[in-house]
């Protein structure tokens, strides 16, 4: 009996999150304010930059797929300012490659090669079988027998858990989530709003008083407000 009630308790968590899953185009934000813990996390952008920028999201939303054009665009209209951190929130319950698509990319990660793979993902939206996968780590040139081993290890498995905690403490369920320092953006915002939302964040942090190259770590700590 109580291993029938623990089968139902597992299908009614399964469904609650197929249901609560998305991939959005664009949402008002119902969350609080939160500075996501980053360490061990993919970063490009400068280390002691104003605003850290982290995004939840999945290499299969299309909705992710879309916002690339927007971070382009906003690094070219704001050089210097942003570090950008990746999170790994692959929707399972609606994207059937997420998870291979997230391993692959964590396993590139392990050789210095997560952007290389992140920005291949996002080009070949329509091509992420596994033949695809091997074909996009051998043209960012990884180590093949080492990533290939790296892909039924513990390693991704774990980076990806810890994300998907991160997610789940700062109540996020869907993607692309964005954390502009602390104020979160959800879906895959207009240039001119997160553009907006970038602006008020470096303002802020420049009147705190702590130098850039402090400002995240010194705040990281607050977690969720």
């Amino acid at each position: 009996m109580a291993h029938g009630n623990f089968l139902w308790v597992r299908l009614l968590i399964l469904a609650s999150s197929a249901l609560s899953a998305r991939c959005a185009e664009k949402e008002d934000p119902d969350l609080p304010p939160c500075y996501v813990p980053i360490a061990g996390s993919p970063t490009r952008g400068p280390n002691d930059a104003w605003v850290t920028i982290v995004e939840f999201g999945d290499f299969e939303c299309s909705f992710c797929g879309k916002a690339e054009s927007t971070i382009t665009q906003v690094d070219s209209e704001r050089p210097g300012i942003i570090r950008w951190v990746w999170k790994e929130l692959p929707l399972r319950a609606i994207h059937p490659r997420a998870v291979p698509d997230a391993t692959a990319a964590e396993c590139a990660y392990s050789q210095g090669l997560f952007w290389e793979m992140h920005d291949l993902l996002f080009a070949n939206q329509a091509a992420q079988s596994d033949s695809d996968l091997v074909a996009y780590a051998q043209q960012i040139g990884a180590d093949m027998p080492a990533w290939q081993a790296c892909l039924s290890s513990d390693v991704p498995k774990q980076r990806i858990a810890a994300d998907e905690t991160d997610a789940s403490n700062a109540r996020v369920s869907g993607t692309p989530t964005f954390f502009v320092n602390s104020v979160a953006v959800v879906g895959a915002a207009p240039v001119d709003e997160l553009l907006s939302t970038i602006d008020a964040a470096q303002q802020s942090a420049k009147a705190s008083g702590v130098s850039a190259a402090d400002y995240y770590s010194l705040h990281e700590g607050q977690g969720c407000l």
